[in-house]
């Protein structure tokens, strides 16, 4: 039998379907393990230590993955437009995001570097509703999550191992920084193969004549668009203090300015551990529990999280606060990945997707330019108290829906 790059879905048996779609997503999620520690930590910090960025580059550094998000909607709507696979569409963005990421490492001034590393991580983020719609086609629905978690756990392990490897680069020279981001640049070509070689269908034509069609699910689906009203509340409460925490031990301003290895530790390494070791439980539970119940419980531990971190500038605190972040996080990203796929009517999982990734996109945009203008005003301990009254809030928000969430479950 010849080589294939990538065989044809409609030669392939469910189970071969399934079996390839988690061969090939493990190796994305490898990659994008990558990737997510130069969002986390090493973006943010080479504009504050290298380049002294301003707070308005700094927020839109912050925001560029949300700005994808919510750009997502539109790349969908117009890909819909064509005969493409699914996978194609995810691995193109992912190919953008490279070129760009290759740019930003040799720039010499801050406004190359931030164009080129907001443009990288606006389309990295773009992709994702086209990796969910794989995932409602290739996987079965009462193992989605467990599927998931796999890809998951490489993801985060990688990011915690390279978030600590490149810290430990930069500690020693900072002036290392072009090679740390020429390594994501590679990682971001080699994501976008793994991506374009799972079988996938072609895309689904969208029945709107705006790429903002989708956005009338909110109100035709209530359920669904109270869901989303409660996550919000929750997700802008949690998202506003994203870069505000790696700001909070790396400025002077606030008195800890810790060193790379610290921040590393704090903001990739701690998080990203946890996650790693919880992303089995909470994938179990995700599959055979109440959604909204789980939902609940995780928007408590987040708010639990953001307080402790903020509320002192203890290390121990600090670094306790991260734990518990980052055991929200486990769920969390299980959670905001597919549980659209226990809402979505059969064909509509991508336009459910598109919609939520959509609106995180416009929380995880205002929310840091709102977050370091807030900080500015109350500081960052009232931050914290703020956000964790809003998770509180949206948690109380969710207990007349907990009925629906049964029915949710696979």
């Amino acid at each position: 039998m010849p080589f294939k790059f990538k065989q044809d879905r409609s030669s392939l048996t469910s189970d071969e379907i399934t079996q390839k779609t988690y061969s090939c997503d493990l190796w994305r999620g490898g990659f994008e393990g990558v990737l997510s520690s130069g969002a986390q930590t090493f973006c943010l910090f080479i504009a504050i230590r290298y380049f002294n960025a301003g707070e308005t580059t700094k927020a839109l550094i912050a925001a560029a993955p949300f700005m994808g998000m919510f750009l997502s909607m539109v790349l969908l709507h117009y890909a819909s437009a064509t005969n493409w696979e699914k996978s194609a569409w995810g691995a193109l963005p992912s190919m953008i995001t490279g070129a760009c990421l290759l740019v930003a490492a040799w720039a010499t001034s801050l406004h190359l570097f931030a164009v080129f590393i907001i443009v990288a991580y606006i389309c990295r983020s773009a992709l994702l509703p086209f990796i969910t719609d794989i995932y409602g086609d290739n996987y079965p629905s009462d193992r989605r999550a467990a599927f998931f978690s796999k890809p998951l756990l490489l993801s985060v392990g990688v990011a915690a191992l390279s978030g600590y490897i490149g810290s430990t680069i930069l500690e020693k020279d900072i002036e290392y920084y072009p090679l740390i981001f020429t390594f994501l640049g590679f990682c971001a070509f080699f994501k976008a193969v793994a991506i374009y070689k799972i079988p996938s269908k072609t895309m689904d034509q969208s029945p709107h004549e705006n790429p903002f069609g989708n956005m009338k699910y909110i109100w035709q689906d209530r359920s669904f668009g109270y869901v989303l009203l409660t996550w919000f509340i929750m997700g802008f409460a949690n998202l506003w203090t994203l870069p505000l925490r790696l700001d909070y031990v790396t400025s002077p301003q606030w008195g800890i300015e810790g060193s790379a290895v610290f921040v590393a530790m704090i903001i990739t390494v701690i998080p990203e551990t946890m996650r790693m070791l919880l992303i089995p439980f909470w994938a179990r539970l995700f599959d055979r529990m109440n959604f909204v119940v789980l939902r609940m419980i995780l928007n408590l531990s987040f708010g639990a999280g953001v307080l402790l971190f903020f509320m002192t500038s203890n290390p121990w605190v600090i670094g306790a606060g991260s734990a518990l972040i980052g055991v929200a996080f486990a769920g969390g990203s299980i959670a905001w990945n597919l549980w659209v796929t226990k809402y979505a009517p059969p064909g509509k999982t991508g336009a459910y997707m598109s919609v939520h990734v959509s609106l995180t996109g416009i929380r995880g945009t205002v929310g840091p330019l709102i977050g370091y203008w807030a900080v500015g005003l109350i500081g960052p301990r009232y931050i914290g108290m703020v956000s964790c009254a809003m998770m509180l809030l949206a948690t109380l928000m969710l207990i007349p829906e907990i009925k629906h969430g049964r029915r949710k479950t696979a």
